[in-house]
């Protein structure tokens, strides 16, 4: 602390604990988080502190598509959303270089997991990268790219065969009745074990 590490106003994280730092003491931290919780951290406890309010910042994305979806495309499309955001009165002078996609970075159950990131002003990552991912998602809907979500299949056991035939359902508006119609092969031979 004697060296400038943090001062009032920074946002920091110290002894796990994350906020705006509200005083410093030659004994002790106050930190304010997010959810408003005071946070007194002794300063011979701090070992660790890191900045978030120096320099720089840079919001990282995550971005899951489908596997079917051209991962080139999706590039375009993000490549794209992000120098709009850019050239926005709003955004464009919190961002201080063009996304740096980094690629595919992982693949996961039901998703291809793209990471990129913005460099940002200081304590601006996070309402950039809030503003990307909800201009990325109405981009992806115009376009057609499917963004994945987890399946669960339910598989209760025990219990004798019960015969049950898919059902294709619309979901109704608020209101409104549902109007429920077997699927075509709801003559196929189908059980399910219930408890």
């Amino acid at each position: 602390l004697i060296e400038n590490q943090i001062r009032v106003g920074d946002v920091v994280e110290i002894a796990g604990k994350a906020g705006v730092v509200e005083e410093l003491s030659l004994r002790r931290t106050k930190l304010r988080s997010y959810d408003g919780n005071v946070h007194y951290i002794s300063n011979g406890l701090i070992t660790t502190v890191t900045n978030m309010s120096t320099e720089f910042s840079f919001a990282v994305v995550d971005i899951g598509v489908a596997y079917r979806e051209n991962v080139d495309r999706v590039f375009e499309v993000m490549r794209a959303t992000a120098k709009e955001l850019r050239e926005s009165d709003d955004f464009g002078p919190k961002i201080l270089g063009d996304l740096e996609i980094a690629g595919v970075d992982q693949w996961a159950d039901s998703a291809v997991m793209i990471r990129a990131r913005f460099k940002t002003q200081a304590l601006d990552q996070w309402s950039v990268r809030r503003e990307f991912l909800r201009q990325l998602k109405a981009a992806f809907d115009r376009e057609n790219i499917s963004i994945p979500f987890p399946h669960r299949t339910l598989v209760f056991d025990g219990g004798p065969p019960v015969p049950f035939a898919p059902l294709d359902t619309v979901a109704p508006a608020a209101g409104a009745s549902v109007d429920v119609a077997p699927r075509s092969d709801a003559g196929a031979d189908r059980t399910a074990r219930l408890p």
